[in-house]
């Protein structure tokens, strides 16, 4: 048998290309759900503690590429002093490529907080 007609060939040359990575997107939106611009999308590795940072353009959309599909990701977004709640990805979720949606809210001001009371002696 020719080695180009070997039915086995391709089927290894397209087990090969099939990706073992992990794609997180996205869009961050500010608190009116437009696109944020400029939001700062954090992504840490727990296993490493290493985080990588994304700015977003006029979109808001980010994209992190080629992540394990053996690691929970822990994602942020800011933009000055608005945030939005952080979010996990985890090995448990099968999905090749995940796709959230952040909405930045401005912190809330801060309430008065009471004072302790003295001990009588």
């Amino acid at each position: 048998m020719h080695p180009n007609t070997d039915p086995s060939v391709g089927n290894n040359r397209k087990q090969d290309k099939e990706s073992t990575a992990r794609v997180i997107q996205g869009v961050v939106n500010d608190a009116s759900n437009n696109p944020a611009r400029g939001a700062i999308v954090h992504l840490k590795d727990t296993k490493t503690s290493k985080v990588i940072e994304y700015a977003t353009r006029e979109d808001g959309l980010f994209v992190f590429r080629d992540l394990s599909m053996d690691i929970t990701y822990e994602l942020a977004a800011t933009r000055g002093d608005a945030q939005a709640p952080t979010r996990k990805v985890s090995p448990f979720d099968t999905r090749k490529q995940v796709t959230l949606t952040f909405k930045l809210e401005e912190p809330k001001p801060a309430d008065k907080k009471e004072e302790p009371k003295a001990e009588k002696p």
